[in-house]
């Protein structure tokens, strides 16, 4: 049975507090680990396309967001959806878990 759960990186190659963008499939995702979680979602910013993974990543409380450094789009990074514009379409978003030392990521349904 496939369960949709795709190898996606070495968990011990992702630095704690920092996007990481990786492809997975053809498809460029920005990792970002904490000491309790691991977010995954589609690094092209749905405005313009810039890479997320170089735009600031703020973690407080129950929000997490990465911020668009080419025009300031805000979205979760939990499940993609978008704080602030200009971009109005969600990234995608991942499931992630570790598996033997490896982040394995399945899309979330209707968002991939």
């Amino acid at each position: 049975m496939d369960d949709g759960w795709v190898p996606a990186f070495p968990l011990d190659d992702v630095p704690v507090e920092r996007a990481t963008a990786v492809d997975v499939e053809g498809e460029t995702v920005l990792l970002y680990r904490t000491d309790e979680r691991i977010f995954a979602i589609g690094n092209r910013c749905t405005h313009q396309g810039a890479p997320l993974h170089r735009g600031p990543v703020k973690v407080g409380g129950s929000l997490a967001t990465v911020t668009c450094p080419a025009h300031g789009s805000v979205f979760h990074l939990a499940d993609g959806s978008v704080v602030r514009g200009p971009a109005s379409t969600p990234v995608a978003a991942f499931e992630a878990r570790v598996t033997s030392g490896i982040i394995e990521l399945r899309p979330v349904s209707g968002t991939a």
